[in-house]
C-alpha cells in the first residue's frame, strides 16, 4: 500500500525547465495580458510610467504569441490549401531582418528616445505629467499621426526609401513580412518621434511607440480583412495589404499605423479592390535573400547612382539641380514629372504615374534547393532563434566584448542561410567557416564561471557535426570535379588518339 508521501506526482513544466531557463522565461510570456497587447488592448492605468527606464520592453513581451500566430497562420493556410502564401527562404529572411533590427536599438528601444528625452528635459513647450490619463490618450493620437507623417516621409522622400525598401521586398504578405524590417530604419523616423518631445514625456511616447509597432504586426496577414464597422477607423488587413502591393493603384498610399483616419483625411487612402488583387513586393524586384544586399542596396542607388544615370548616347538623365532633385525627390521621379509639396517634401501629382502594369504571369523568385538542405537551413535558423531570444533578454548584461560576438553570429548566420537560398557555390564553405567559428566561441565560453552546461555541449555538438559534413561534402564535391575533368581528359586523349591514326601520324608511345 502506498504511502502519503508516494502518491503520484504528475510532470509540470517546472521539472521540466529550471526557473533561469530560456524554456521556462519564454512559456512566462504565454498569458493573456500579452494576448491582448498585440491588438493594442491596453488601459492608461497599467501604461503609464515616470521614466523611460521603468517602460518594459512590450515587443519582447509578445514575441512568443507571434511566433504561435506565424505558426497558427502557416497550418491555416495550409489545411485551406493556400500554403504557396508562405516560402521557407522568404519568410527566414523576414523574421532575419527582424533580428537584426532589433539588434541595432538600444535596449530594445528605439534610436531617437535619447534626443526625445534630451529634448523634454530642456526643451519642453507644455508641462503634460505622466501620470495622466489625457496625456495618455493625447499621446495615442498625436503619435500615431506622427506615425503617419513619418511613414510617408519614408516613402516619398527618395533617400530615405533606402531605410524601409526591405519592408516591402518580400513577394507574400503574412506575419512574417511584418518582421521584415530595416535595421536602421528608426534613422529615418527620428525627426518625426522626437517632434512630439515638445509636448509629451518620454515614457508616455515610447509606450505607445511600442504598441503601435506590435498592433502593426497583426496587419500582415491575408486571413482577415476588415473589423466590420471599426474597419472605418482602424487601419485593417485589408487596408494594409493595399499598402503593401505593387499595382499601379497601390503606390503610396495607406500609411495609417493604427487609424486609418490620418489617410482618408490626407487623400492617401485606398481601398482593396477585389476585381485586382494586391500582387507583393517592390517594382524593381531583387532576386536574391542576401540581408546585408536587401538591407541597403536601395540606399546606395538612391544616393550613389540614380543621380548619375546616362541615356543610350551618354547623355546625364539628371542635370544641375536635378542631381538632388534625384536624391529627395520621390524614389519613382524622373526629369519632367510632375510633383507637389507636402510639408518639407515633396509628392507625386499622379502617385501611378511611371508604375508598371501587373505581369500577367507572376513568377516569385524562389530557386529550389533539396529538402535535406531545407532541413539543415531551417534546424540552423532554430537555433539562431534561441540565441536571440536568450540575448534579447539578457542583452543588458551581457559585455560589450559578448554582445559584440552574438551580433556577428546573427549576421553571418543570417548571411550564410541567404547564401544556401539563393544557391551560391559559395554556401558550404562560408558554411564551414561559420560552424568553426562558433565552435571556438563556445569552447572560448566553457571557462567562465557558468561552465559547462547541457546546453552549452548541445550546440558545440550540432556545431561540430555541421563542420565536419560540409567538410566531407566539400571534399567529396571536389572529388567528383577532378573525377569528371579526369574523365574528359582521357576522352580528349582518346580523340587525339583516333585523329592521329587517322591522319596517320605516329602513335604518342
Amino acid at each position: 500500500m502506498l504511502s502519503r508521501n508516494n502518491t503520484k506526482k504528475w510532470l509540470s513544466l517546472e521539472d521540466i525547465f529550471t526557473n533561469t531557463s530560456l524554456g521556462q522565461r519564454m512559456l512566462n510570456q504565454i498569458n493573456l495580458n500579452n494576448l491582448r497587447y498585440t491588438y493594442y488592448l491596453i488601459t492608461p492605468n497599467e501604461t503609464m510610467f515616470e521614466s523611460v527606464d521603468e517602460v518594459p520592453n512590450y515587443t519582447l513581451q509578445v514575441s512568443l504569441w507571434w511566433l504561435l500566430f506565424i505558426i497558427c497562420e502557416f497550418c491555416l493556410l495550409w489545411l485551406s490549401g493556400n500554403v504557396n502564401r508562405f516560402a521557407l527562404n522568404d519568410s527566414v529572411t523576414s523574421i532575419s531582418a527582424g533580428i537584426l533590427s532589433q539588434c541595432f536599438k538600444f535596449g530594445g528601444r528605439t534610436i531617437a528616445i535619447f534626443l526625445y528625452d534630451y529634448i523634454w528635459n530642456n526643451f519642453r513647450l507644455i508641462e503634460n505629467s505622466w501620470n495622466s490619463p489625457l496625456t495618455w490618450i493625447f499621446c495615442l493620437f498625436f503619435q500615431d499621426f506622427m506615425y503617419y507623417l513619418g511613414h510617408r516621409a519614408i516613402h516619398e522622400i527618395g533617400f530615405l526609401w533606402g531605410f524601409h525598401v526591405i519592408h516591402h521586398s518580400s513577394e507574400y504578405f503574412n506575419y512574417t513580412t511584418a518582421l521584415r524590417q530595416a535595421a536602421i530604419q528608426d534613422i529615418g523616423l527620428a525627426i518625426y518621434d522626437v517632434l512630439q518631445a515638445f509636448f509629451i514625456p518620454p515614457s508616455i511616447f515610447l509606450v505607445h511607440r511600442y504598441f503601435s509597432e506590435i498592433y502593426q504586426f497583426t496587419l500582415h496577414t491575408t486571413l482577415f480583412d476588415n473589423y466590420g464597422k471599426l474597419g472605418i477607423i482602424l487601419n485593417t488587413p485589408s487596408h494594409h495589404r493595399v499598402h503593401h502591393g505593387r499595382n499601379p493603384y497601390c503606390i503610396d498610399r495607406n500609411y495609417a499605423a493604427v487609424f486609418i483616419i490620418w489617410d482618408k483625411i490626407f487623400g492617401t487612402f485606398e481601398p482593396e479592390r477585389q476585381s485586382e488583387k494586391p500582387v507583393y513586393g517592390i517594382i524593381n524586384q531583387e532576386m536574391t535573400f542576401n540581408q546585408i544586399y536587401l538591407q541597403f542596396h536601395t540606399l546606395y542607388n538612391l544616393l550613389f547612382i540614380k543621380w548619375r544615370m546616362k541615356t543610350e548616347n551618354g547623355e546625364w538623365i539628371f542635370r544641375g539641380i536635378e542631381k538632388l532633385k534625384a536624391i529627395y525627390y520621390p524614389p519613382i521621379y524622373m526629369p519632367k514629372m510632375k510633383v507637389k509639396r507636402y510639408f518639407h517634401w515633396f509628392t507625386m501629382v499622379d502617385h501611378e504615374e511611371g508604375i508598371p502594369l501587373i505581369e500577367n504571369e507572376i513568377i516569385r523568385y524562389n530557386p529550389k534547393i533539396s529538402h535535406w538542405k531545407k532541413i539543415y537551413c531551417l534546424v540552423h535558423f532554430m537555433l539562431l532563434l534561441a540565441v536571440f531570444f536568450h540575448f534579447e533578454i539578457d542583452r543588458n548584461q551581457l559585455s560589450h566584448l559578448d554582445f559584440n560576438l552574438k551580433l556577428a553570429f546573427f549576421i553571418i548566420t543570417i548571411q550564410s542561410l541567404g547564401a544556401f537560398f539563393d544557391r551560391k557555390i559559395y554556401a558550404p564553405y562560408q558554411e564551414v567557416l561559420r560552424c568553426i567559428g562558433v565552435t571556438a566561441y563556445y569552447f572560448y565560453i566553457i571557462i567562465d564561471p557558468i561552465g559547462v552546461q547541457p546546453n552549452r555541449l548541445f550546440m558545440m555538438t550540432i556545431y561540430i557535426s555541421s563542420a565536419v559534413f560540409w567538410s566531407v561534402y566539400i571534399a567529396s564535391h571536389i572529388n567528383v570535379v577532378n573525377h569528371k575533368n579526369t574523365g574528359k581528359n582521357s576522352k580528349m586523349e582518346q580523340i587525339s588518339t583516333i585523329q592521329a591514326v587517322t591522319n596517320g601520324s605516329n602513335l604518342p608511345y
